[in-house]
């Protein structure tokens, strides 16, 4: 059997000079390939394709689908959206002057007027730099000065004790430890303390010497329990063998109970490519024939939709602009 062969054996016995000129010539092919990815994916932002192919937006298109990370897909689609605003930036990023990177940082600070000013400014600068700048075009108000009160060890009596600054605070996370513990990271106002306290005390007789962990978990436990009996109701099926006594977009519990199982409390659209949308957030029910054009409010001509998906069903059954005056008008019954 013969033994793989590593890609990097055939660049043994290159030269230096051939290998940086290589290099140079695959950055520069990268920064091209990255600013025609851009634009491709401005064109599918533009048209809203991501929504026929059962995605519910074009992050989850990118993560779900092309497989970035969380921040990769964040960086591509601003930068993707900043590129249909501002085609120029697309030449910045071709020759070097911005990068993915930089061009994100100015998201905020971008406009018509300034655009050729702000660009010169920023071209060739570095993350920092760029940030700097943003600060420059768009100060924000200092924060609070913060009083901590920390423990300070004293070597002896001839030092001075100063107080260490207090340590940033990292933005909420859940941090794993192991297979089966995360550590929860969060920052929490005097309000929230006080409420979790009280929530201890009111608990204590049922949670008798409970951690904080076990007065959290309890509270959003109940927090979804509640919404399973709202969205239940009596738990009684839906007799949808007797029509009800006047048309009406009300969607019995039982009824909205039978489809939250059925489609598993996910999005059931499926798009063109076969991919399951499956977004568990802003669920709606949608009429699968339209409400409008005398379809019923039963199981089998209902589904659940994320929101996203329920309004492309709707421009594709009446039109973008008539389902845009519809939502400002709060006439969700013309679909």
């Amino acid at each position: 059997m013969q033994t793989p062969t590593s890609p990097l054996s055939s660049l043994a016995d290159q030269p230096v000079d051939h290998l940086t000129a290589r290099l140079y010539e695959l950055r520069r092919r990268e920064r091209d390939l990255l600013v025609e990815f851009l634009v491709y994916l401005a064109e599918l932002d533009r048209r809203r394709a991501y929504l026929e192919l059962g995605f519910s937006s074009l992050f989850a298109f990118l993560t779900d689908y092309l497989g970035y990370t969380r921040s990769a897909a964040f960086r591509r689609t601003t930068a993707a959206r900043l590129l249909a605003r501002f085609p120029v930036v697309a030449e910045h990023l071709a020759d070097g002057r911005l990068n993915l990177t930089t061009l994100v940082e100015l998201r905020d600070v971008l406009d018509e007027e300034r655009l050729p000013e702000i660009l010169a400014r920023a071209a060739g600068r570095t993350e920092d730099q760029v940030k700097e700048l943003v600060a420059a075009l768009r100060p924000r108000e200092a924060p609070a000065d913060l009083l901590c009160r920390l423990p300070v060890p004293v070597a002896n009596s001839n030092q001075v004790p100063v107080a260490p600054s207090p340590p940033a605070r990292p933005a909420a996370r859940f941090e794993p430890v192991s297979e089966e513990l995360r550590v929860l990271r969060i920052t929490v106002d005097r309000d929230f303390v006080a409420d979790v306290e009280a929530a201890r005390a009111a608990l204590s007789h049922q949670l008798p010497g409970a951690s904080l962990q076990a007065v959290l978990h309890h509270c959003v436990k109940a927090t979804l329990d509640d919404c399973e009996r709202q969205r239940r109701g009596t738990g009684r099926a839906h007799p949808e063998s007797e029509p009800p006594t006047r048309r009406s977009r009300y969607v019995a519990a039982g009824v909205r109970d039978q489809i939250w199982r059925r489609d598993e409390g996910r999005c059931a659209f499926v798009g063109t490519t076969g991919h399951r949308c499956n977004s568990t957030h802003l669920h709606e029910v949608h009429h699968i024939d339209s409400f409008a054009r005398g379809g019923a409010s039963t199981v089998a001509n209902l589904a659940l939709r994320c929101a996203q998906h329920n309004r492309f069903h709707a421009e594709a059954d009446f039109g973008v602009e008539h389902v845009a005056r519809a939502i400002a008008a709060g006439q969700q019954s013309l679909w």
